[in-house]
């Protein structure tokens, strides 16, 4: 079974390219990220295989159906049109220990038979820092891996819902927070970079920019780099709210790009630059003309 996964960090366009792709017609993403190996939380889906005695398939569909696992895709499963009588029959049927990866398995199997789609997919299965997961059960797959400006990154972060109202709750909150988040994310960056170049030769890297600056060239040279039919569909981006999921006759939205220049104060600027200067440099000089 041939499979497509969207890893990188968060804020890169993930949800834009997952709707771009889910409109192929041979391919079928699940409709949210799986949240496995997660830092900072202790509810992702891989840390209930931490049990010594092994998890059996009535505990994973308790799991489930009880919503404890952390994460929209599991917390909404039913959403995903897979019922967990379905789940836990073809789970039954695999004779091997239960593992994170044969329930991945089971479910983007069902996804695809109900879908009649090729190629089914998932935006961040796991996080970037466990690439070695992807790569140890899927050698095969098609990772696609997202980057983009670290202001961007941190712009975007700082000016979502959640983020704003942590720092809505008093002054020290504000200060906190805000910095908190600019330091946080840039040194996400700095290991996502990292990881990346760890990983190259096996990921096809893609920028947020490339994708609404040149939307027409890369999803096509996508479609052929993971052997797709590159359909029109794909330009007329549905599924998942995202802030560039609309289609003007000048293509996507690009005011987004430069969005940072208006969130971001100078001296935020500047700490990102000095932490990130170096790996994004490294990224564009790998991008090249392409960036």
């Amino acid at each position: 079974m041939s499979l497509i996964f969207i890893v990188g960090q968060h804020r890169t366009g993930s949800t834009l390219l997952k709707n771009i792709l889910d409109a192929n017609s041979e391919v079928v993403m699940a409709f949210d990220e799986m949240n496995l190996f997660e830092p900072l939380r202790r509810n992702t889906f891989d840390r209930f295989f931490d049990k010594s005695n092994g998890v059996s398939s009535e505990e994973i569909i308790d799991l489930i159906d009880k919503k404890k696992i952390y994460g929209t895709f599991w917390k909404e499963f039913r959403q995903s049109g897979i019922k967990l009588d379905e789940l836990k029959e073809v789970l039954d049927q695999d004779t091997s220990e239960l593992h994170s990866s044969n329930v991945i398995k089971s479910i983007l199997g069902l996804l695809r038979k109900k879908n009649n789609a090729k190629i089914p997919g998932i935006k961040y299965p796991v996080h970037f820092r466990r690439l070695d997961y992807l790569f140890e059960h899927w050698p095969d797959a098609k990772v696609i891996f997202l980057t983009r400006n670290p202001k961007a990154i941190v712009a975007s972060k700082l000016n979502d819902k959640a983020t704003q109202e942590r720092k809505g709750k008093s002054f020290l909150h504000k200060f906190l927070v805000h910095y908190f988040t600019v330091l946080y994310f840039s040194i996400e960056y700095i290991f996502s970079i990292r990881t990346y170049f760890r990983y190259a030769s096996n990921l096809k890297l893609m920028t947020y920019d490339q994708l609404v600056l040149n939307t027409d060239e890369t999803i096509k040279g996508l479609c052929r780099w993971c052997n797709l039919e590159f359909e029109d569909t794909m330009l007329e981006v549905t599924g998942k709210s995202s802030s560039h999921n609309s289609i003007s006759k000048k293509g996507l939205h690009t005011q987004s790009i430069d969005k940072y220049k208006s969130v971001l104060n100078s001296f935020d600027s500047f700490l990102i630059s000095l932490l990130t200067y170096r790996y994004y440099t490294k990224i564009k000089n790998e991008l090249g003309s392409n960036f």
